[in-house]
C-alpha cells in the first residue's frame, strides 16, 4: 500500500509541505530566517548611523523608522517558524506555557493599541511617535514573535549556528565601536555636552552606550561559552575575537549596566571554567581573551578616571540624537544633577508613575510616554522624557500594569526554564541563554528596549525554553 501523506482539509499534498517537512528541514529553515534577520537588524542599523549624520541621504525618509521597519521584517520571519511549529504540534508543555503568556501579553499591548487610536492625537499608534523613536505596536510585536519563533528550534546545531551569527556582528560591533574613536567617524557620543571632560564612549550601531551595553552582555555570554564548545576554527577565532572585543567595549560604555553585566558574565565565565577544567584545554578557555578585553578597557577608564556616565548618555541619546527629550536644563524648578545615578533614575521613574496613575490598566499607548509632558511642542517642555529607563514601568505606563505583570512572568518563566536546563548540562547552548535571561530579568529596571538590540534578547530568552531533540555535538 502506498505511503500517505498528512494535509490539511483534505488538500494536496504538495500544499502540505509544512505538515510533511522533516526536522532537520525545519531547523534548518530556522537557522536561515534567524540568520537573514539578525543580518538585515544590523545592517540597517549600520545604515541608521550614517544617515543620522548626514553620511547618507534618502530623501523623503526619516532615519528613524529605518531599525523599527528591519526589527518588524526580522519578527515576520520570525513568527513564520513559529507557525510552522504549531501547525506540525510539536509544541513541549513548557513552550505552551510561554506561549499563554506571551498571548496574555499581546491581547494587552492590543488594548493599550486601541485605546491610544481613540485617544491620543498626532501620532500612529502602530509605527510610533514620528519626533521619537518609531516604536510603536509594530516594533513590541515584533519582540514577542522573535520569542516565539526563537523557542521552536529544537537542534543543538541550529542554535549553535545563530550564536555564530551573532558572534560575527559582535564583532562588526567591535569593529565600528573602535572606528569611533576617530572623530570624523559617525557619533554622537564623542566629546559629549554633559560631560565635563573629553570621553569617548562607543555606541556601535545601536544609538546608545547603554543600549551597546545590552547588546555587547548578550554577544560576550554567547561568545564565552561558545569558545570552549564550538569545533570548527574558523568560528572558534571569531567567538575569541568576539570576547575581546565585546569585554572590552562591554566596560568601556562606562554605564551602570556595562559595570553590572561584565561582572556576572565575568563570575559565570570562571565558574564554567572550574566546572569544566578537567575537559577544557588551554587553548579553548575564553579567560585570556576576556580578561585582556577587560583590563584594556579598565586602564582607559582609569587615565581618566572612573565615573558612570548614564545621565549623561540618556540625554544625549533621548535629546539630542531623537530630539525626543526636553532639554535638560539645571537652573529650572525640579532640576535633578545630570550626573547623579540617584537623582537620575528616580526622576526617570517618576514619570512614569505619574502615567500610571492617570492609566493604570491600558496605560497611554505603544511609544506616547511623552505625551503626558507636553504642552504644545514637546521641545519646549525643559527635562521632559519619552521612556523611563526601566522596562517594567515602561509597559506599565505605555501598555498598562497587566502588560508588566505579562512581561514579568515571561521574563520569570524563560530565566527558570534556562537555569534548569543548564543546570542539569542538557546542552551547552543553554548557558549562554540562562546567563542573559537572569541579568536581563534582573537589570531591565535599569533600561529601556530597542529596536537594534533588544531583538537579540528575545531570541535569548525564548532560546531558554527550547526542547532539544537530538544529542548531537557543536
Amino acid at each position: 500500500m502506498a505511503k500517505t501523506h498528512k494535509t490539511i482539509f483534505g488538500t494536496t499534498e504538495k500544499s502540505n509541505f509544512i505538515l510533511n517537512m522533516t526536522n532537520d528541514q525545519f531547523n534548518k529553515l530556522a537557522s536561515v530566517l534567524f540568520t537573514i534577520g539578525f543580518s538585515l537588524i544590523f545592517v540597517l542599523s549600520a545604515v541608521t548611523e550614517l544617515m543620522s549624520k548626514g553620511k547618507i541621504t534618502v530623501a523623503t525618509y526619516d532615519w528613524k523608522i529605518v531599525p523599527s521597519v528591519s526589527l518588524g521584517i526580522t519578527g515576520i520571519l520570525a513568527i513564520s517558524i513559529f507557525i510552522i511549529a504549531l501547525i506540525k504540534q510539536t509544541l513541549s508543555r513548557k513552550q505552551i506555557v510561554a506561549s499563554v503568556i506571551t498571548l496574555v501579553l499581546a491581547v494587552c499591548l492590543y488594548i493599550s493599541y486601541v485605546n491610544a487610536v481613540t485617544t491620543v492625537q498626532d501620532y500612529t499608534a502602530f509605527l510610533g511617535f514620528r519626533y521619537g523613536r518609531y516604536e510603536g505596536l509594530m516594533v513590541y510585536l515584533s519582540y514577542l514573535f522573535i520569542f516565539l519563533g526563537s523557542m521552536t528550534i529544537n537542534r543543538e546545531s541550529t542554535v549553535r549556528n545563530i550564536f555564530r551569527v551573532i558572534s560575527v556582528i559582535t564583532v562588526l560591533q567591535s569593529i565600528w565601536s573602535g572606528l569611533q574613536f576617530i572623530p570624523s567617524f559617525p557619533s554622537f557620543y564623542y566629546k559629549v555636552p554633559y560631560i565635563m571632560q573629553p570621553v569617548m564612549l562607543p555606541s556601535g550601531t545601536t544609538g546608545s552606550p547603554a543600549y551597546l551595553a545590552t547588546f555587547m552582555a548578550c554577544g560576550l555570554a554567547i561568545a564565552v561559552f561558545s569558545v570552549p564548545n564550538d569545533s570548527n576554527r574558523i568560528f572558534s577565532c571569531i567567538h575569541k575575537t568576539a570576547v575581546l572585543g565585546s569585554a572590552f567595549f562591554l566596560t568601556k560604555t562606562q554605564t551602570l549596566l556595562g559595570y553590572i553585566s561584565i561582572t556576572v558574565i565575568v563570575a559565570a565565565a570562571l565558574a564554567d571554567h572550574l566546572r569544566n577544567r578537567k575537559s577544557e584545554s588551554r587553548n579553548s578557555s575564553p579567560l585570556v581573551f576576556l580578561f585582556t578585553g577587560l583590563a584594556a578597557a579598565a586602564a582607559l577608564i582609569i587615565i581618566k578616571g572612573f565615573a558612570v556616565y548614564d545621565g549623561e548618555v540618556i540625554w544625549q541619546d533621548g535629546c539630542s540624537r531623537l530630539g525626543a527629550f526636553g532639554q535638560y536644563s539645571s537652573s529650572i524648578e525640579g532640576a535633578i544633577n545630570i550626573h547623579s545615578l540617584s537623582e537620575v533614575y528616580p526622576y526617570l521613574w517618576g514619570k512614569a508613575y505619574e502615567i500610571i496613575k492617570q492609566f493604570p490598566v491600558t496605560g497611554i499607548g505603544p511609544d506616547a510616554f511623552i505625551f503626558s509632558q507636553r504642552k504644545g511642542s514637546f521641545n519646549d517642555v525643559p527635562l521632559s522624557v519619552d521612556r523611563p529607563y526601566s522596562e517594567y514601568l515602561y509597559y506599565a505606563a505605555t501598555f498598562g500594569i497587566p502588560a508588566a505583570v505579562s512581561l514579568a512572568a515571561a521574563f520569570f518563566c524563560s530565566a527558570a526554564n534556562g537555569v534548569v536546563s543548564a543546570a542539569k548540562n542538557r546542552s551547552w547552548v543553554f548557558r549562554a541563554p540562562a546567563v542573559i535571561a537572569v541579568l536581563y530579568t534582573a537589570s531591565a529596571v535599569i533600561t529601556n528596549s530597542t529596536a537594534t538590540v533588544t531583538p537579540f534578547i528575545w531570541f535569548m530568552l525564548g532560546t531558554c525554553c527550547c526542547t532539544l531533540k537530538d544529542n548531537e555535538k557543536a
